[in-house]
């Protein structure tokens, strides 16, 4: 079945930080009416499901009027084309693929092996993304009017919606690896706002073990 609560999160991000475990976040928090909210970003790759990311300076979202007539705070979306819903595969600006595999950079997993150099670049390496969702972060925090909309799954703490995640590509999985979250229309992805400078940028996550091959269930091909 698909990911549960498919939802945008648009909001006024205040602050971040990196939250460790079996999977390692970078969590922004949001205000926003109904908040505050965290937003989990995926910065490090875990269990051999090395992440794929792209970082899209001067993106065009496919509907950015629909985007701007959001109301701040979390808005439940149904995954269906013509809409505001994400697909890496699927989804078009201007005629073309909205993100590729190809644009994609990998994000290694930290080295616990070998020299201390060698550890110290894998570190480095693996760092990218986290800089890069930290400088756009302060960027945001930086314009009074910047805002971030998460797309992914909205997630509740005693009964209130309080966050969202799974902030990647949610298809493709490997039937026996996390090919329950598989389907379409229901991407997740970060797309960042400033009015001030008039600019869009993109985040995009996926994970190597995902097919960009995809039938009409998600479930790849």
């Amino acid at each position: 079945m698909p990911i549960t609560n498919y939802s945008v999160l648009a909001g006024d991000p205040v602050s971040g930080k990196v939250v460790k475990g079996s999977s390692t976040h970078y969590q922004i928090t949001m205000n926003a009416p109904g908040g505050p909210f965290t937003v989990a970003v995926n910065i490090q790759s875990v269990d051999g499901s090395e992440v794929l990311y792209a970082i899209e300076e001067e993106f065009s979202p496919p509907d950015i009027a629909g985007l701007l007539a959001l109301p701040m705070g979390m808005t439940a979306r149904k995954s269906v084309p013509g809409g505001l819903s994400l697909d890496y595969v699927r989804s078009q600006v201007s005629g073309r693929q909205m993100i590729s595999r190809e644009q994609m950079t990998l994000l290694p997993q930290a080295n616990s092996k070998g020299s201390k150099e060698d550890q110290m670049l894998a570190q480095a390496r693996a760092s990218a993304l986290q800089n890069a969702v930290v400088t756009l972060l302060n960027m945001t925090i930086a314009d009074k009017d910047g805002v971030i909309y998460a797309f992914g799954s909205s997630f509740a703490d005693q009964g209130k919606v309080d966050g969202i995640h799974d902030i990647h590509m949610n298809q493709g999985n490997p039937v026996n690896n996390h090919g329950g979250d598989n389907g379409i229309w229901q991407d997740g992805a970060l797309l960042i706002h400033l009015p001030s400078k008039a600019t869009w940028t993109a985040v995009f996550i996926a994970f190597q073990t995902e097919s960009w091959t995809t039938d009409s269930n998600g479930n790849p091909v």
